[in-house]
């Protein structure tokens, strides 16, 4: 009975620190589109209003 504990604790250890990576990896794409998001709307935002007076 203590080898199945053992592994059962060994398991859960290996799926939190699956899960804190998955954590890590979703935060970064998720900060990455957000900021190519952000950066495409002030492009539209700042930018087209010059290029359209110019033109």
């Amino acid at each position: 009975m203590k080898a199945i504990t053992a592994h059962s604790s060994q398991l859960t250890a290996h799926s939190s620190q699956l899960t804190a990576h998955a954590d890590y990896v979703i935060g970064r794409v998720f900060c990455q589109a957000l900021k190519q998001a952000f950066s495409h709307f002030c492009e539209e935002a700042f930018y087209a209003p010059y290029e359209s007076g110019v033109a």
